[in-house]
């Protein structure tokens, strides 16, 4: 809606192709967020901190023609006492038949 500050902006910068920095900024919550990404081949190496609900990111994906598709992600929140990770494992596979 507009008027309710309800807006975020982003700025994305590539560095050769195969390194991205990005800051968003949202109006909402007054607050910054961040991510760089590195590309390797086929993985993705990525790390991202909000700083509003001081949550830290990292994601390694890959996207292969032979393997399928995985990706695996470890997320903290930093204003926790007890700073236990939470981890996910992705994967999926295109079958032609």
């Amino acid at each position: 809606m507009f008027g309710t500050r309800n807006c975020k902006v982003k700025y994305s910068y590539s560095h050769g192709g195969a390194t991205t920095f990005e800051s968003c900024y949202d109006f909402g919550k007054n607050a910054w967020d961040f991510a760089i990404s590195r590309r390797v081949y086929d993985d993705v190496f990525k790390a991202t901190y909000q700083t509003w609900s001081r949550d830290l990111a990292l994601e390694w994906s890959r996207n292969s023609k032979f393997n399928g598709t995985f990706k695996i992600s470890a997320s903290v929140n930093l204003a926790e006492e007890t700073k236990i990770p939470k981890l996910i494992a992705e994967s999926s596979w295109d079958l032609e038949m």
